[in-house]
């Protein structure tokens, strides 16, 4: 008894205590409490004892609420609002992106309008190879023969040429993957015509007449069969409609339309409307002539193609130093370029640069689909932007006259105080690198291209 007294039991200490069972020891259990004692004066012993810290509940606590039907409810409760939050969410966003209003497409244009076109002499002494390597050096892609449809019959060569040559030529161009151009069938017919002898295609004419009624659903049938076997036969897959034609008939516009739709997934496109601009360059002489002529084809509905010989010995009246400057303005207009060169080789190496380089910024968005202004000038001088929200602008001017002059472009929507210059024409006076654009210089038959950022609020 005494040396339980003394807590020593069967020679066991008491500091050696039986363990405890885990489920009921604090999750704490193990941190030791820090006592620390303190030597005060006078001989003082002051005992310094910690604030006892919180203990979490013990294993055992927690497994009881753990099964506490509440909690277990509770915690049923806040999965299901987590899952249902959840589904809400997702239904809302399929609502959202089903009922949000569409962005509108993107624009686009066909391969026909994008580049420009060399018109390929059949006459001439010149082998395709050489029509091949003047394109390749150019950088373009699609060539033009005019009136290759016969008009005995849509679905033959045109007899007036050698069919042996055209289709040598058009074998060449096409093993290079170079597209293939030709005019829109002729009308009215002749008497001869496959058509006009064959009853069956008596639907496709304007009463009694050879004229081909392009209202008619049998006409827009029958031409989409002779598209697609031009393709297949010859592998012409542009067809150019002169602009007289578009003038003269009301429904051919309706029926172009229709046609590009129809043959669209065939890459055949049918494009409006191609005319000479021959008589127009003549003119350049004449103060002001060549200006309302590019602002009224910008105003014009139709994309123009506009045929043309860009070296300047095939016009009367034009100077050699204006042939660069016009060519610049016609590749950077909407509208597409057919350069007529009869040698089948361009000699002018202003010329060949000028073409080599308008090509590489036809393939910008903003001169493919962007909005053409016309800057406040002279006669003489053509200035104007091209500006498409999301992509950089460009500004081009051009002077046709004997004194240089100089250029505010600011007064245009879209237009910053400062730009980056991007091209200028061979023989133009040097001008600063970023050009304040309300006054930029532009020597005579001088022509420069700038970049901008558009300024879009």
């Amino acid at each position: 008894m005494g040396e339980e007294k003394n807590g020593v039991q069967n020679s066991t200490p008491n500091g050696e205590m039986a363990p405890q069972e885990d489920s009921k020891m604090p999750l704490t259990e193990g941190v030791e409490p820090n006592v620390e004692i303190v030597k005060a004066g006078a001989g003082d012993a002051k005992i310094d004892i910690p604030t006892e810290e919180f203990k979490g509940l013990t294993k055992h606590e927690l497994m009881q609420y753990a099964n506490d039907p509440f909690w277990v409810r509770l915690r049923i409760l806040l999965m299901f609002l987590f899952w249902a939050g959840w589904v809400v969410m997702l239904v809302l966003a399929v609502f959202i992106i089903v009922k949000a209003p569409r962005c509108e497409p993107p624009p686009t244009i066909s391969w026909l309008q994008e580049n420009p076109l060399i018109e390929v002499d059949i006459s001439t002494k010149g082998q395709p190879e050489d029509a091949v390597s003047l394109m390749k050096s150019l950088g373009i892609s699609s060539f033009y023969m005019p009136n290759l449809i016969s008009p005995h019959d849509y679905n033959m060569l045109n007899p007036d040429y050698s069919a042996e040559q055209v289709l040598d030529m058009l074998q060449a161009l096409s093993v290079d993957s170079l597209k293939a151009v030709t005019d829109f069938v002729p009308n009215p017919v002749q008497s001869y015509h496959t058509w006009a002898k064959n009853d069956s295609y008596s639907d496709a004419f304007m009463g009694d007449s050879l004229t081909l009624d392009y209202s008619s659903n049998f006409t827009e049938t029958e031409l989409e069969a002779v598209f697609r076997h031009w393709k297949s036969e010859f592998n012409v897959t542009g067809f150019l409609v002169p602009a007289e034609e578009l003038e003269k008939y009301d429904y051919l516009r309706n029926l172009t339309a229709k046609l590009n739709q129809e043959l669209e997934p065939d890459e055949i496109v049918i494009g409006e409307s191609a005319m000479d601009i021959s008589k127009q360059l003549d003119d350049l002489i004449t103060p002001g002539s060549f200006k309302a002529f590019v602002q009224e084809v910008v105003d014009s509905v139709d994309w123009i193609y506009y045929k043309y010989k860009p070296e300047s010995e095939a016009h009367q009246t034009a100077s050699p130093k204006l042939m660069p400057a016009v060519t610049m303005s016609l590749m950077l207009l909407p509208g597409t370029p057919i350069l007529q060169i009869p040698s089948g080789q361009l000699t002018d190496n202003v010329t060949i640069s000028i073409v080599q380089q308008c090509v590489k910024l036809r393939h910008k968005d903003a001169i493919k689909f962007g909005d053409t202004q016309f800057a406040n000038t002279t006669d003489n001088v053509i200035a104007f932007t091209r500006t498409l929200k999301g992509t950089p602008g460009y500004a081009m001017a051009i002077n046709l006259g004997l004194e240089d002059d100089v250029v505010d472009f600011t007064k245009l929507d879209h237009v910053p105080e400062v730009g980056t210059l991007d091209y200028i024409l061979p023989g133009t006076a040097e001008i600063e690198n970023k050009p304040a654009l309300n006054a930029v210089p532009i020597s005579s038959h001088g022509g420069v291209v700038i970049q901008f950022v558009a300024v879009y609020e």
